[in-house]
């Protein structure tokens, strides 16, 4: 099939629709109309005959079984309706007794000079019609002759017709014709504008300065904002993917670096290898196998082979321990910790798997709440689900930073710094996890007031 423009197609439809709103329709419409008359005017001459029947059978029971000329003739005196006929009423014995309109002395039954009526030659102009006269028995006969039109008028009426249906069916052709262009103009820009945008966006361009024009149509504005939102997203992608790359560089060097300057020195002997020295390397070291593992972590959970050992869980009796094995940690911090616990909830989890959840949101509410702050953890029931909230009055999360805090290494610029410690994959391994059980993690902060984390899972 032979690709074409929208704007084609909508020029096309359009000269379609006009073609049979401007010709098909309007001759549809005459023939029906004409076939309609012809009908109407059939019955009506058969209504005129079955009268002259009654009435001339009437005239001839009123007068004993006699034709008179004159009482025949002021029946069948010449009329509109009798126009085109040649009537001859013939008595019982096939003699005529009158004929419309009259003859004169020189014409007989069969015409002027002898010669028959209608003339061989003109017959199909002419319609042979036979009507009996009489109740019971046979009275006389009427022996119509009527004249088919020549079709002069129905021609000049068609020809005329077809002539302003013609001119109709140009004028509306243009029109549509005009019409379909404005609309498929219309239609077709908003498209090939987002066609230009996903031609951009495949060859990296993800800049969204251009703005676009809103074209009233419902369906086509959504599509091109959807596809502004893809660039967009696909920006903030981008954007996140760089960082990342600098991020994870960066946390794989720091250690590496830290424990290769060490090693150096003692190999070149500039520094003794004391045992503090060396616990440094250590250290440095577990630091970057605690990343991989984070990272392996993450892979695991994200991918479609995630094993969970789930079993239904009292999720109050679940978190108990963990809440009170954290207390002194946030009582060293001077930080106030408290919790509210609802009974009777309980949720299908993987205990190991969760603690890790429970532990990296109570780790972050006491690395960025300070001294005298406060950590709340709820457990509460809503609708069929089990809600578990960490709030804090700790730092905060801006409002640019919060939409990504769950994407791999990434950590605000001020919130979540370096110094702090954190590698940048918990969130992302607390959300995966929460995933892989059928839950949600959402988030909500407002910069220099706290935090609050919300799980949502289903209850059993």
């Amino acid at each position: 099939m032979r690709n074409r423009s929208l704007r084609c197609h909508f020029l096309l439809l359009y000269l379609l629709v006009a073609l049979m709103a401007g010709i098909v329709v309007p001759a549809l419409g005459t023939w029906f109309s004409m076939k309609a008359f012809r009908a109407y005017q059939l019955q009506r001459r058969n209504d005129d005959f079955d009268n002259l029947k009654e009435a001339l059978t009437a005239l001839y029971e009123e007068e004993g079984g006699i034709w008179k000329h004159r009482r025949v003739m002021d029946i069948l005196h010449p009329a509109p309706q009798w126009m085109g006929m040649k009537i001859t009423l013939l008595d019982s014995n096939n003699r005529a007794v009158f004929t419309l309109p009259d003859p004169g002395p020189q014409m007989n039954r069969k015409g002027h000079n002898g010669r028959p009526f209608p003339p061989d030659d003109k017959k199909e102009d002419y319609e042979h019609i036979i009507i009996h006269l009489g109740r019971e028995r046979i009275i006389g006969t009427l022996d119509i002759y009527q004249h088919i039109p020549s079709g002069r008028f129905e021609h000049s009426f068609l020809a005329y017709l077809t002539k302003y249906t013609l001119i109709g069916a140009v004028i509306t052709i243009i029109i549509a014709l005009w019409l379909g262009y404005i609309v498929a103009g219309r239609l077709s820009r908003p498209v090939i504008t987002a066609i230009e945008r996903t031609k951009q966006i495949a060859h990296g361009d993800y800049s969204t300065e251009e703005t676009l024009t809103a074209s009233g149509i419902r369906e086509l504005d959504a599509l091109t904002r959807g596809v502004g939102d893809l660039g967009r997203s696909l920006a903030g992608q981008e954007k996140l993917r760089r960082r990342l790359m600098t991020d994870v560089a960066h946390e794989l060097r720091t250690p590496l670096t830290v424990a290769i300057t060490q090693i150096e020195a003692i190999a070149d002997g500039i520094l003794e290898p004391t045992p503090e020295r060396l616990a440094l390397c250590v250290s440095e070291m577990q630091r970057l196998g605690g990343l991989i593992e984070n990272v392996e972590s993450l892979s695991r959970l994200e991918g479609e082979n995630i094993t969970l050992h789930p079993e239904v869980t009292d999720m109050k009796e679940f978190l108990a321990p963990v809440l009170e094995s954290f207390a002194p940690l946030f009582e060293k911090s001077g930080i106030n910790f408290s919790w509210t616990l609802s009974e009777k909830i309980s949720c299908s989890i993987d205990r190991d798997q969760f603690r890790h959840v429970i532990d990296n949101l109570l780790s972050n509410a006491m690395r960025y709440t300070n001294s005298g702050g406060n950590v709340i953890v709820r457990l509460s029931g809503h609708e069929h689900n089990a809600v578990i909230e960490v709030s804090d009055t700790g730092i905060g999360i801006s409002e640019k930073d919060l939409p990504n805090i769950f994407e791999r290494f990434y950590r605000a610029d001020e919130s979540r710094a370096r110094v702090t410690g954190g590698s940048g994959v918990g969130l992302a391994i607390a959300k995966a996890a929460v995933d892989a059980h059928g839950g949600k993690i959402s988030a909500a902060s407002v910069k220099g007031k706290g935090s609050c984390f919300k799980i949502v899972l289903p209850e059993v």
